[in-house]
């Protein structure tokens, strides 16, 4: 559970940083509509609903209609960061986590800093 919540809060964290620099460039949309504003079609969706769509297609063998964009664009931004960060073993709960498991969970907050800092440039 912990992990979902911080796939949530890392995901919160990332968007704000994405919307920072969204309005230093001169962005006027409110929070909500910038991060859940429609999306015209898969053209102008973002790169992980595409990928979604791809394997949708893939597995039905039917095409994607435009209006399954925004839907399937938001789930796949919302659920990808939280599910992985919710399901990643680290050996936590058995204390089986290997010395390398441990120096990468304490370099994540500095890596997570460095990603928002690159974001807000």
């Amino acid at each position: 559970m912990g992990g979902l919540l911080a796939g949530v809060v890392g995901t919160i964290c990332l968007d704000t940083a994405g919307y920072l620099r969204y309005r230093g460039s001169g962005g006027e949309k409110s929070p909500l509509e910038w991060e859940f504003g429609p999306i015209d079609g898969w053209e102008n969706g973002p790169d992980p609903g595409k990928v979604a769509k791809r394997e949708i297609e893939g597995f039905t063998q039917r095409e994607l209609p435009d209006r399954w964009a925004w839907p399937i664009s938001t789930a796949m931004h919302w659920g990808y960061g939280s599910y992985t960060a919710g399901h990643r073993p680290t050996g936590h709960a058995t204390g089986t986590a290997t010395r390398a498991q441990a120096v990468l969970r304490q370099a994540g907050g500095g890596f997570g800093l460095t990603l928002v800092g690159w974001a807000w440039r």
